[in-house]
This record gives C-alpha cells, structure tokens and sequence, in this order.
C-alpha cells in the first residue's frame, strides 16, 4: 500500500485550526509561539481514515510524520504465523513511527486506525526544515526518539523475561501510565480494549488472556465494561508483573505533553 486509506480533507479555515489544536499539544514543537506553528499547519494536510483501514504498512517508505487529531490506532507487526504482535496503541496528539518520519527510510511497523481517525500528515521536507528554523525542535525530537526507542526495548525484554501472566501485568500498567484516569480509589484506562488486544499488545494467545484477565475479575484486580478497563487493585496487578524486582522503568509509557503531568504519572 502506497496510500493511507482515507480521503484527504480539502484545506479550510475550520480544517487549519484542527491542524493547529493537535500541533499545540505535540512534544515536537513545544516551545514554539501559536503563530509559529499557525505557519507550520499551514504547510501540512488534515486526512480521515474509517476504522480499520492502515494509515501505513510496515516496509512502506515514509511520507512524513502523521500526528493522530482524532481517534485511535494500534502500530503492530505481522508475525509469521499470522498473528499481530502490537507494539503501541496511540491517542490524539501522538505521533505514529518519528523515527521513520526523520531519516525517510521505509516504516518499522503497521499503523492501523481502530475507530474512525483524522490525522495531521507533517511533510518530511518540513521535518528537516524545522530543525533549521527552530531548533528547539531538535531536542524535543531526540527527547521522542528515546521515549520510543526505551518503550520498544522495555516491550521487547519483557516479552522475553517473564511469563504470561507478567506480560499481561506489565501490559495493563504500560497502558494504565498511558492512558489511566483515576476515580477515587481505582484507575481507568481511558482507552477501548479487547481480549485481542491485550494478547497481542502481551504477546500471548487470546485464550490466555482471556484466562488471565478472567481470573484477575474474580479475585477483585479488575472490571471491564464496553471494553474499558478499570483497576481495582494496583497492588495485586504490581505483583503479576514482579514489579519490586523489576529493572524495567515503564514511567516512559506516561503521556509527554506539553502543560502539567498526567494523573497517570503517580502509577
């Protein structure tokens, strides 16, 4: 595939301010004034994809960098044997594979939208003119690079390192630094999930996630409902993953925003 699986959005007025509310909350150009990344929007171009159509597919030379305004997308590899083995799942104000974005070389992995998605297509020429313009761009490009590159390492260790059961643990509080909200005294992963795609995202079967995730409800650990899961007992999902032995530092999972820190941060 060539082509993002969507329509492209004809420039307007009401299209350049959605371009420019996503840009404002993207670690990229933090630090840069509202005019100037006014100038940057105006260079890009605003995209809708239905769900579960591919924005890109792995070995697919890159356009650009594309930053989610709406909707979600899950970035995954196809494995030999069929399966999918998902190594992020992005929310708006993300972007999706910077580091193929930078260097133009073909994309590490497949993004696929999981609800209807509208996303921000930064043109590569404009990445590398940015570095020259605004500098400041540069350190907050390596500052992503890293938290990509350390989440990638941490998903890839622990896929080897621990069993199931702590794969499913880790897996839970990764998204729950990423997407947690808390509400009194449990934590919400603000973010629609399956049974598929926790086992995918733990690397094991769905029939053991199911296991695993079935037995975690019955002792009071969690609750899911319409897909959303809610943690009732941090503690307990903390000793599934062996957190206390863990040489893992899974903070890298939490949002890198721009303003004050997630709620998630505290996890």
């Amino acid at each position: 595939m060539s082509r993002a699986s969507g329509s492209f959005i004809e420039p307007s007025a009401e299209a350049h301010e959605r371009t420019i509310a996503a840009l404002q909350r993207f670690q990229l150009v933090a630090g840069l004034t509202r005019e100037e990344i006014a100038e940057i929007a105006a260079q890009c171009s605003l995209h809708r994809i239905p769900a579960h159509k591919r924005v890109f597919e792995e070995g697919e030379r890159s356009r650009g960098l594309w930053v989610i305004t709406a909707g979600r997308v899950r970035l995954h590899h196809l494995m030999a044997d069929g399966r999918q083995h998902v190594v992020g799942f992005r929310a708006p104000t993300t972007a999706l594979d910077l580091s193929s974005a930078l260097d133009g070389r073909p994309y590490t992995a497949t993004a696929t939208t999981l609800d209807d998605a509208e996303l921000v297509l930064v043109p590569r020429g404009l990445l590398v003119e940015l570095g020259r313009l605004y500098p400041v761009t540069i350190r907050n490009a390596i500052d992503l690079l890293c938290l990509e590159v350390r989440q990638r390492d941490i998903t890839t260790a622990i896929a080897a390192l621990k069993d199931a059961r702590g794969r499913i643990g880790c897996t839970l509080l990764q998204l729950a630094r990423q997407f947690g909200q808390k509400q009194g005294g449990t934590l919400r992963i603000d973010y629609r999930l399956t049974r598929q795609d926790i086992a995918d995202r733990s690397g094991v079967t769905v029939e053991t996630a199911i296991r695993v995730m079935s037995d975690m409800q019955q002792r009071g650990v969690l609750r899911t409902e319409s897909q959303v899961i809610e943690i009732l007992d941090m503690v307990q999902v903390r000793e599934s993953a062996n957190c206390e032995d863990c040489q893992f530092e899974c903070s890298v999972f939490a949002p890198q925003l721009p303003g004050p820190p997630s709620e998630a941060e505290a996890i």
